[in-house]
């Protein structure tokens, strides 16, 4: 056999068993084809997506730079090592791959753009802002980078100058994406008290985005109804049978809460102290375990069967699992320290969640609803269906509902231990708020906890420059700024600010 037609059928049978999800055979035979004579820099960039899915991350790392050496003028595996190292986290790393990916096309406007976005997050802000200039100047129409470049000069307080900056290219350009310009313009807005203008300016954004994303909001309805009936579904009984259904226990705290409840700053502070590892919303729980079992589920009816149905290899299997894809993530291993798997979606899926780490304890953020909605409204999030609620305020305060909705139902029957903070009480007196929380967590006080502006930059989520200002609170009470936008839809939360204790 020739060596094309060999490296073919090595192909088709490493697709084969990975669709099959048999990756310890898959991943030998990717390997194989990449190292054929004739192999190309699409094969590598294959064997280095099926190691990825498999949470092999170094090993893909490895590959990448293998095919980058392969083919010197081709950016396309430095830039997907950069993707793959955001997503991580690894923003040093990112930048360094973008910065490789730059030398060999130095004139490429998205490479700069990329690149100041990572170079701000790190608070390099002169270098972000010099190639976020350049980036523009090649490009002035270009709505990517003159967010880019406004974001830099937000961050830096010079808002003025931003919001010209956005203003100006909104007049002059009415097509394409410049919603991400409306979005920034809405954020400069409001820091400048034009609540006004924030809200229009977001509302535009909002708008040219609905089209595309209607289906998207559909499928979360879908979604949502999904993961009420199976969370109700679920009585104390039942919870404290899969509690012992698990013998070889870990130390283990989920982080749930609502987008924009103060989960990242609440992450943040835990991660300082010694004995805590987070993880800042890997998704490993969801994408690898809600989402097949019991959403992608033919019914509630189903995913409650299988859900019920596992037995102890099967559980032991799908913890061992989570802990492998967890520490790839992380890039070290847990150890004896308290893993804290902060996902502000869990709320929703604390059920399956039970049934897997039956021994995990609740932290429970609380935020007044109304600055909760307003908060994630404005925030610029990556859109799917678990962020397309965001489209809309009445959306946004009915999935606000639902999380707050399926808190009460879970804090009265499940039986482990947990624990609400409120983000009024940590920003007014996080010494008091945290050593609540240490206790229910068995874990001594630390004063690195309050060392706020030592806080780790390398946040992935979209709040990253919100939890590395010293602690204020300015955001207490925001919601009274936009109240005549958020009245017609405040009826969805009117139950649960009452029964939260958050008055009008």
């Amino acid at each position: 056999m020739s060596a094309a037609p060999l490296r073919d059928d090595l192909l088709a049978r490493a697709r084969k068993a990975f669709r099959a999800g048999d990756a310890e055979s898959a991943l030998p035979l990717f390997q194989a084809a990449a190292e054929a004579s004739d192999a190309s820099v699409r094969d590598h960039l294959e064997w280095a997506d099926a190691l990825w899915s498999d949470f092999q991350f170094e090993q893909a790392f490895q590959v990448l730079r293998k095919a980058a050496e392969r083919a010197p003028n081709d950016s396309e595996p430095l830039l997907l090592a950069a993707k793959r190292s955001f997503s991580l986290g690894r923003f040093n790393d990112c930048a360094q791959f973008l910065q490789a990916a730059l030398d060999r096309n130095p004139g490429d406007r998205a490479i700069m753009r990329m690149r100041a976005e990572v170079l701000e997050r790190q608070g390099r802000q002169s270098e972000a802002e010099i190639l976020a200039r350049e980036a523009v100047e090649k490009c002035p129409g270009d709505p990517r980078a003159i967010r880019a470049l406004a974001h830099v000069l937000r961050g830096t307080n010079r808002v003025d100058q931003a919001a010209e900056l956005l203003q100006r290219f909104l007049a002059e350009n009415t097509e394409g994406e410049i919603w991400r310009a409306q979005h920034e313009l809405a954020a400069c807005l409001d820091r400048l008290s034009d609540y006004d203008g924030a809200m229009l300016a977001l509302l535009a954004a909002k708008a040219q985005l609905r089209p595309s994303a209607q289906p998207l909001l559909q499928e979360w309805h879908t979604r949502a109804r999904r993961r009420e009936e199976f969370a109700l579904a679920l009585d104390a009984p039942t919870l404290r049978q899969w509690a012992g259904a698990v013998r070889d226990l870990r130390s283990i705290a989920i982080l749930a809460g609502h987008p924009r409840s103060g989960t990242t700053l609440l992450e943040q502070m835990l991660g300082a102290h010694s004995r805590v590892i987070t993880t800042d919303e890997t998704g490993v729980l969801r994408t690898q375990f809600v989402e097949p079992i019991v959403l992608q589920a033919a019914s509630t009816t189903e995913a409650l069967r299988e859900v019920n149905a596992f037995d102890a290899e099967q559980l032991a299997s799908g913890r061992a699992f989570y802990f492998r894809a967890t520490e790839a993530h992380l890039g070290e291993p847990v150890g004896e320290r308290l893993l804290i798997e902060k996902d502000p979606l869990a709320t929703c899926d604390l059920g399956f969640m039970f049934r897997l780490l039956p021994e995990a304890r609740v932290i429970f953020p609380l935020r007044d609803p109304r600055d909760v909605c307003v908060s994630y409204f404005f925030t610029l999030v990556p859109l799917n269906a678990d962020s397309a609620p965001a489209l809309d305020l009445a959306s946004t305060c009915a999935t606000t509902a639902l999380s707050l909705r399926l808190w009460q139902h879970w804090k009265s029957i499940i039986p482990q231990r947990w624990i609400e903070t409120r983000y009024e009480h940590l920003v007014q007196d996080p010494r008091a708020e945290l050593s609540r929380l240490l206790a229910t967590l068995d874990l001594p006080w630390q004063e690195d906890l309050l060392a706020s502006h030592q806080r780790d930059r390398n946040v992935r989520t979209p709040t990253y420059a919100d939890v590395l200002q010293p602690l204020h609170t300015r955001a207490i009470g925001r919601w009274r700024h936009y109240e005549r936008w958020l009245d017609p839809h405040l009826h969805l939360l009117q139950a649960i600010l009452k029964d939260f204790d958050y008055g009008a």
